[in-house]
């Protein structure tokens, strides 16, 4: 494995969904390739805010909307991203207005969260993100390992 000692780090979804103009096939697209968090440790409710979005139909469901439950099709996430003493930003795309929203998590020791894009097995990538004991984001995707200070 390979070792990058980064000022940022970003994992986008397969496919970019938020900038397809068909109604219909963004949709098929988002519920394909949105990421997703398909594994969750250490995670509590006051180890996460929410930065942007629209109230009710965001902020009030975003306990939901972080782990993957959103039955109106809503909202999908397009992006997280880390930068040196920030926390993960996780990017929803809004499916009506076309706006993000943001969910900040905060470092915390014992952090661990594994991210997905895509369904197929042959055609899906994975993230898992760690926070260390010196507060230290590790992100290891394929045979890379990223650590954000």
């Amino acid at each position: 494995m390979k070792f990058h000692a980064n000022d940022y780090f970003c994992f986008t979804a397969l496919d970019d969904f938020a900038n397809t103009t068909d109604k219909t096939r963004k949709l098929e697209d988002a519920k394909e390739f949105g990421i997703r968090i398909i594994e969750c440790r250490g995670l509590t409710k006051r180890d996460w805010r929410v930065i942007k979005g629209p109230f009710w139909r965001f902020r009030r469901r975003a306990s939901s909307l972080l782990l993957g439950h959103d039955d109106e099709d809503d909202f999908f996430i397009r992006k997280v991203e880390a930068t040196i003493g920030s926390s993960i930003r996780l990017y929803y795309h809004d499916l009506q207005t076309g706006e993000d929203a943001i969910i900040e998590i905060r470092r915390k020791p014992g952090l661990c969260l594994t991210f997905r894009s895509g369904r197929k097995p042959n055609l899906r990538a994975d993230v898992i993100s760690r926070c260390t004991h010196g507060r230290v984001l590790r992100f290891i995707s394929f045979t890379e390992i990223y650590d954000i200070v």
